[in-house]
C-alpha cells in the first residue's frame, strides 16, 4: 500500500477534484418508528439544511425518497416550498427518487419498478425536474438486472454501497443479465457521519487509492445525520492547506465530471451480493417470514387485479379503479421498503405493515370478484350457458388447479359428475359438500385442473355423468403413486419421499431439517455445525421426529398424501436407538402437519406444510437431496432473469472477507439445480431463501430469533420477541422434476404459474356467456407479461415483458382487438418510438431485455 506521502506526490501529477456531497439517508422504519424518523428527519435535519442554505451560498445538499417528501408537503407546505425552490436553483438534488427505497432482492419485478415510477412522477409534476442519480445507499445486496432497470427509468448513473465484489476501482460499468451498462460507483466508506469530517485527510487518501480518476466522491451523512453549519469553512480550511480541490457538491456533478475523463472503465457483470468488502446479510431473507409471505401474496394477486383492470378499459368499461389501484401499490410499495422487507427492523414497526395487509385482504377480496364480473359481462358476444368461469392472469395458456365454492337453489343439482367446456369433459373433485332434505346440493366446493387461454377465460357447466378420458393417469401400486410425468415413492414410517422420473431417482424431498439458532435478525449463526435433528434420523442424539398419522386421500385427479408428524426435543432410550425401542417421549415444542399433493394432469408436486412453532431459536429448513448430480452451481430465479450461483460456499473460508460465505441466497420464484440431463426445479411462494450443499437443495421456512442484532453491529442490541417466530405457519412449495436444464424445463413458466393463482367464481345459471377468450397472448412461451396495467396518462395500457430464458427472440404480442397505437416507451411511461400497430405485433427482443409497450385502443 502507497504510503501518504505517495499518494500525496501522485495528486501533484493533477490536482484531484474533491466531492463532498451532503446527504441525508431516510429510513421510512428501522429501530425507530415511523413519527420518530419524520421528527427527525424534518425538523431536525430539513429544517437545518434550509437553514444553512439561507445563510451560504455554495452549500448544496442531496435528499432521496417521495414518501418523506409527500409527508413535508402535508405537514409543513411552507418548508416544502422553500425546499421546492432550491431544488429548481439545483441546491438541493434528489437522487434516488424512488416513493421508498426498495430492497432490490426479495420483491418481485414490477415492485421494483413502480417505486421508480411513483417517485419520479412525484418529483416531475412537483419540482419539474429530472432524478439522473440512482443512489442505493443502504445495506443489502444488488440484482442482476438493476442496471436495465435504472437505464430504462432515466437514471445515468448509480451509487451503492454494499455488495461489489472488486474494490479497486471504486468506478466502473456495470453491466445487466441484458449487456445494459450503467456508470456505477460503489461507496468504499459507507456512510461519512458527522464525527468524520474532522477525519477528512484519512478518507481522502484511502479513498484516492482506489479511485479511477483524480474525481474523488465524499458522501457525507446518513442515517440521523444531522448536517454541520461549518461544512463550508471546512472546505475553505482544507483548499487552503492541499493542493487537491475540494468543493461541496451533488451527486450528478460528480458523475458529469467523471464521465469528461478520457479512461477505459473496467466492466463488473450480474448482481452485487459478495460480502467481500461489504455486508449484504444474506439471512435477512427467512428474518420474520411472515412479511416475505404477505409480499409476495399480495404483490400477486395485485397484479393479477390490475391486469383485469387493464383489460376492462380495453373493453371500455366506465369505471377504471385508479384510485384503488394507487392506494394499494403504495401499501406494497412501502412492504417493499429495504428495512421492511428484510425483516430488520423492531418489532412494533410492523404494526402498519399488518394494518396493510389487512387493508389489502379486504378491499382485493371484494373488489377482484366484482372486477371479473364487470369483464365477463362488458364481453358482449353471448355463446353458451356456464356454471362456473375460470380466469388466467398469466399471458399463455395456462393448466393449473383451482378451487370454486358453489352454491344452489333446492332442487337445482343432485350430483356433480365433472365438467364441461365445448368438447372438453375434466374430472373434479368435491372438496366438501351440503344438502337439502332432497338430497340435492345446497353448497359444494370443487377443485379441479383447468386450461384457461393466455390473459382470459373459459366457461364450465356441470356435468351429471363421469368425463370421458384424456388418456392420463395416476394409480397407487404398494408404496408408489404412478404418474405419467413421474412415480412417487413414499415411506409411511417417516413421511418422506422419493421422486423417480424415467426410472432414475431424482431426490429425497420435502425432508425437514430442525437447526440451532443463536443469531439475530440479521444473521443466522450456530455452533453445532450438524442438525438439531432431520425427519431422516440425522443429528444429535437426545430428539426426534415422531409419526403421528398418515393416510392417503384419493379423487380422479389427484393423490394427497397426509402427515402428521411432531418434533420432541428428547426421546428414551436415546442410546442403541438401533436395537432399542423408544419408550418415553418429552418436550413437545413442534407440531407439522404435511401435505404431498401428486397430480394426474400437472407435471408437478406441491407440498402444503403447517409447523405449530413453540420451539425457540430455531432455524427450520426442508431438504431435497440428490446423490446423481453434485455439480459446483445452480439456477435461481431473478427479477426479469436468471442468475447461477455457486454451490458449496457453506466450506468456503476465504481470508479477510467482511462477512464470511454462507451458501445462503435469496431467490425470487425457484431455484433449479440440474446437470443438464435432468434436473430439479424448486419453486416457492414467499419463502426465497436457499442453499445448495453436498448435492442437496435447502429451502428455509423461518428463522426463530430475539434480537435485532445480538451483538450491537449491524443495528442496536434491541430485543424483537415477536421475531422468535413462536406462531403457526402454513408454508406452500412446490417440487417440479424435469429432463434437461431450467431453460429447457420452461422453470420460469412454472414459476409464475405457482405464484399466480387461476381464479374461479360461480356464474349464474339463466345467463348466457362467451366459452372462452384470450385478450392477450404472448408468443413464445420465453416471452413472459409482467404487467398489463392502465397507463399513468390514462391514454391507453401499459404491457410490459421480458425475454427469460437468455435467448434472442422473435416475440409476438396476439390481441384481441387492433389498438389504434402501439408505442415503446421505458419503465416510467415516457415514450421512445411508435411501432407497427395490429391484432398481431412482432418485435425482436434481446436476451433477458424487459421492454414496455404503450397501447391505446
Amino acid at each position: 500500500m502507497n504510503s501518504e506521502r505517495e499518494i500525496e506526490e501522485e495528486a501533484e501529477e493533477k490536482p484531484d477534484e474533491i466531492y463532498l456531497v451532503p446527504h441525508t439517508h431516510y429510513d421510512a422504519i428501522c429501530f425507530l418508528t415511523k413519527e420518530d424518523f419524520f421528527y427527525v428527519t424534518i425538523d431536525l435535519i430539513l429544517k437545518k439544511v434550509i437553514d444553512i442554505l439561507d445563510k451560504t451560498d455554495d452549500y448544496k445538499f442531496t435528499i432521496e425518497q417521495t414518501f418523506l417528501l409527500e409527508e413535508v408537503e402535508k405537514r409543513l407546505p411552507e418548508l416544502f416550498s422553500r425546499m421546492r425552490e432550491y431544488i429548481k436553483q439545483g441546491r438541493i438534488e434528489i437522487a434516488d427518487g424512488e416513493y421508498l427505497m426498495a430492497d432490490t432482492m426479495l420483491p418481485q419485478e414490477e415492485t421494483l419498478v413502480r417505486e421508480i415510477l411513483f417517485g419520479k412522477n412525484y418529483i416531475k409534476e412537483k419540482f419539474g425536474v429530472e432524478v439522473p442519480v440512482m443512489w442505493q445507499v443502504d445495506r443489502f445486496g444488488k440484482n442482476a438486472q438493476l442496471p436495465q432497470i435504472y437505464t430504462k427509468s432515466g437514471y445515468k448513473w448509480v451509487v451503492f454501497r454494499s455488495g461489489c465484489p472488486e474494490r479497486n476501482p471504486s468506478e466502473f460499468l456495470w453491466e445487466g443479465l441484458d449487456g445494459t451498462k450503467i456508470i456505477a460507483h460503489w461507496m468504499p466508506l459507507g456512510f461519512i457521519t458527522e464525527s468524520d469530517l474532522n477525519k477528512l485527510e484519512r478518507i481522502y487518501l484511502e479513498l484516492r487509492r482506489i479511485s479511477l480518476t483524480n474525481h474523488i466522491l465524499i458522501p457525507y451523512g446518513g442515517r440521523i445525520t444531522i448536517p454541520r453549519s461549518d461544512t463550508s469553512e471546512i472546505v475553505n480550511e482544507w483548499n487552503k492547506k492541499h493542493r487537491s480541490r475540494m468543493k461541496i457538491a451533488t451527486p450528478s456533478e460528480f458523475f458529469k465530471a467523471l464521465e469528461k475523463e478520457p479512461v477505459e472503465m473496467p466492466i463488473r457483470r450480474g448482481e452485487m451480493f459478495s460480502g467481500k468488502y461489504s455486508d449484504v446479510f444474506p439471512d435477512c431473507s427467512s428474518s420474520r417470514i411472515w412479511v416475505k409471505k404477505s409480499l409476495r401474496r399480495y404483490e400477486s394477486w395485485l397484479l393479477s387485479f390490475e391486469r383485469y383492470v387493464a383489460i376492462l378499459k380495453i373493453l371500455n368499461f366506465h369505471e377504471q379503479y385508479t384510485e384503488e389501484l394507487r392506494d394499494f401499490w403504495k401499501k406494497i410499495l412501502f412492504m417493499g421498503f429495504h428495512n421492511v422487507i428484510p425483516g430488520t427492523s423492531m418489532d412494533s414497526a410492523y404494526e402498519e405493515v399488518r394494518d396493510y395487509i389487512g387493508f389489502l385482504k379486504t378491499k382485493l377480496s371484494y373488489l377482484t370478484p366484482k372486477v371479473l364480473k364487470e369483464v365477463i359481462d362488458a364481453d358482449l358476444r353471448k355463446e353458451t350457458y356456464g356454471d362456473v368461469v375460470v380466469f388466467n392472469p398469466l399471458s399463455w395458456d395456462v393448466s393449473n388447479w383451482v378451487e370454486v365454492d358453489l352454491n344452489f337453489d333446492e332442487g337445482d343439482v343432485k350430483k356433480i359428475g365433472g365438467l364441461r367446456s365445448e368438447d372438453e369433459e375434466i374430472d373434479v373433485e368435491i372438496l366438501r359438500f351440503t344438502r337439502y332434505e332432497d338430497e340435492s346440493l345446497r353448497y359444494a366446493r370443487i377443485g379441479f385442473v383447468a386450461n384457461v387461454p393466455a390473459a382470459g377465460y373459459k366457461v364450465y357447466k356441470i356435468m351429471k355423468g363421469v368425463p370421458k378420458g384424456n388418456g392420463n393417469f395416476i394409480r397407487i401400486k404398494g408404496n408408489i403413486i404412478e404418474t405419467k410425468n413421474f412415480d412417487v415413492r413414499f415411506n409411511s414410517r417417516n413421511g418422506l419421499i422419493d421422486v423417480i422420473k424415467n426410472g432414475i431417482k431424482v431426490c429425497r424431498a420435502n425432508e425437514l431439517v430442525l437447526e440451532e439458532e443463536i443469531g439475530d435478525l440479521y444473521c443466522h449463526k450456530e455452533t453445532t455445525g450438524c442438525p438439531l435433528k432431520t425427519e431422516g434420523g440425522e443429528g444429535v442424539r437426545y430428539g426426534s421426529f415422531r409419526m403421528k398419522n398418515f393416510w392417503i386421500e384419493k379423487s380422479p385427479v389427484r393423490r394427497v398424501i397426509h402427515i402428521e408428524v411432531d418434533y420432541f426435543s428428547l426421546r428414551w432410550p436415546y442410546r442403541l436407538v438401533d436395537t432399542l425401542r423408544p419408550m418415553i417421549w418429552r418436550h413437545n415444542f413442534q407440531k407439522v402437519r404435511k401435505k404431498i399433493i401428486v397430480y394426474r394432469d400437472l407435471p408437478r408436486i406441491d407440498f402444503v406444510t403447517t409447523v405449530k412453532e413453540e420451539h425457540p431459536r430455531l432455524r427450520l429448513r426442508v431438504r431435497f437431496s440428490t446423490e446423481i448430480f453434485k455439480i459446483p452451481e445452480y439456477c435461481c430465479d431473478s427479477q426479469f432473469g436468471t442468475v447461477t450461483r455457486p454451490t458449496n460456499q457453506y466450506y468456503y473460508e476465504p481470508e479477510g472477507w467482511k462477512e464470511k460465505p454462507s451458501g445462503i441466497f435469496p431467490s425470487l420464484r425457484w431455484v433449479d439445480y440440474s446437470n443438464g440431463k435432468i434436473g430439479m426445479t424448486i419453486i416457492n411462494k414467499g419463502t426465497p431463501e436457499n442453499e445448495v450443499r453436498e448435492g442437496s437443495v435447502y429451502i428455509t421456512l423461518l428463522r426463530g430469533v430475539d434480537m435485532l442484532s445480538s451483538d450491537g453491529m449491524a443495528g442496536p442490541a434491541i430485543p424483537v420477541p415477536d421475531a422468535r417466530e413462536l406462531k403457526t405457519y402454513t408454508f406452500r412449495y412446490s417440487l417440479y422434476p424435469h429432463e434437461g436444464d431450467w431453460r429447457g424445463a420452461k422453470s420460469y413458466k412454472h414459476g409464475f404459474e405457482f405464484n399466480y393463482d387461476l381464479v374461479a367464481m360461480q356464474l349464474p345459471r339463466a345467463k348466457k356467456f362467451r366459452v372462452k377468450r384470450s385478450f392477450l397472448k404472448l408468443e413464445p412461451d420465453n416471452i413472459v407479461m409482467t404487467a398489463l396495467k392502465p397507463s399513468e396518462d390514462g391514454e391507453g395500457v401499459i404491457l410490459r415483458f421480458y425475454e427469460a430464458s437468455g435467448e434472442e427472440t422473435d416475440a409476438r404480442l396476439v390481441l384481441f382487438k387492433k389498438p389504434e397505437k402501439a408505442v415503446k416507451t421505458n419503465l416510467i411511461e415516457e415514450e421512445l418510438e411508435e411501432i407497427t400497430a395490429g391484432e398481431n405485433i412482432e418485435i425482436k427482443v434481446k436476451p433477458f431485455e424487459i421492454v414496455t409497450i404503450k397501447l391505446v385502443f
